[in-house]
């Protein structure tokens, strides 16, 4: 299935490659950029693995002019201007991104500074930074989860201890997006869990926002469904093509619903995220954190979402996120998790001013963020 490039009130799409046996078209697509000349960018694992060569392989009429291929699981600012210095020298002419949200993240910055002044603290974390449109940028997932590879939102570290920023532009979106489920059947149990609960929070955080995209809107209630259904079999059953194929539609489904903003859960994780510990994992803590408090203040959209989770009226959302990370072996707090807060207060601030409330139906305050927090430090679920 092909799915051109498009715009649906304010939303910008990649044109969209889907289905087992996708990277198949990879050579005749980067035609159609325009890219001959590209930058390959993946980390170790992609590479160990052998996914690298299957890449190289669909390369017929063209090679990569430079491999980046240390991307570090939690992206730096170092990556990425390390990574648009090699592009420059190298004279590529397009960004190749093979890997998860942290590989395409760090793709995203290269691509846009091959066009833009400046290094990524010029855009990251800078809202009044108004970039224009990235080098032809084509990604390749092999998670499951960010959906990066649909959205407009790149998120990188300033440095290893230190809780990421990111930027939000049209700028960014990918031109291609290639999703071929076979290249997720590597990814090891414990990562496909934790990249399908950030999936799924995407799609929950995006569908309760205040900015409301009918097109978006769908995507994100079908992702939450397909997820449910598919997730404990991608996780369980590693060669099961079928599951890993909703899996990626769902990931795709969260990327396009963080078009619509984000909110609470995003707001604790990335408070939470100077501890080097997975995204994923600290954006459904995210959500058994916040998720109830959140449905209080928009009770029909957390209705729709209980039905897409097949719960009874009622339900508490952030139990059943909570039920469900701990089936897939994931942590549901913040205390099983092993997070050390030295000062909770400040955690509560952090999430507070953090960017993600921006379009949040409901916006708590630094007492209310502190002691969401706090609970999910003490093993507690939900507020």
């Amino acid at each position: 299935m092909i799915i051109g490039s498009q715009m649906v009130a304010s939303l910008q799409l990649p044109r969209t490659v889907f289905g087992a046996g996708a990277l198949s078209c990879l050579d005749e697509e980067l035609d159609g950029l325009g890219m001959r000349r590209p930058m390959l960018v993946t980390d170790r694992g992609i590479t160990s693995v052998g996914l690298v060569d299957r890449v190289n392989a669909a390369l017929k009429r063209r090679s990569a002019a430079a491999i980046l291929n240390d991307v570090t699981e939690n992206p730096l600012f170092s990556d990425a201007d390390r990574g648009a210095a090699l592009y420059r020298t190298s004279n590529c002419d397009g960004v190749i991104a093979l890997g998860g949200g942290s590989v395409i993240d760090t793709a995203k910055y290269i691509a846009l500074l091959a066009t833009n002044p400046g290094s990524v603290s010029t855009y990251a974390g800078n809202p009044k930074a108004k970039p224009r449109r990235c080098a032809p940028l084509a990604v390749i997932p092999t998670t499951a989860g960010t959906g990066s590879e649909a959205s407009p939102d790149a998120g990188i570290h300033p440095d290893a201890a230190t809780a990421s920023t990111g930027m939000s532009s049209s700028a960014i979106v990918p031109h291609l997006a290639m999703l071929d489920p076979e290249l997720s059947l590597t990814l090891p149990p414990h990562l496909t869990a934790a990249t399908g609960i950030d999936a799924i929070s995407h799609c929950m955080e995006g569908y309760l926002s205040s900015r409301m995209l009918p097109f978006a809107d769908a995507l994100a209630l079908d992702g939450i469904r397909r997820a449910m259904a598919a997730i404990r079999d991608a996780t369980q059953r590693s060669g099961d093509l079928r599951a890993r194929s909703e899996m990626m539609a769902a990931a795709y489904a969260g990327g396009v619903a963080i078009s619509m903003g984000l909110g609470p859960a995003h707001a604790i994780a990335i408070a939470c995220g100077d501890q080097g510990f997975h995204h994923g994992l600290l954006s459904g803590i995210g959500l058994v954190c916040s998720l109830d408090s959140v449905s209080r203040h928009a009770p029909d959209r957390a209705a729709a979402i209980a039905v897409a989770l097949g719960l009874p009226p009622g339900a508490s959302l952030s139990a059943a996120i909570a039920d469900l990370m701990r089936t897939l072996n994931l942590p549901a707090t913040l205390a099983e998790l092993g997070y050390r807060a030295v000062d909770v207060s400040a955690l509560g601030s952090r999430a507070h001013a953090s960017p993600f409330n921006l379009n949040a139906r409901y916006h708590p305050n630094a007492a209310e963020y502190k002691e969401m927090i706090q609970r999910s430090l003490d093993g507690m679920i939900g507020v």
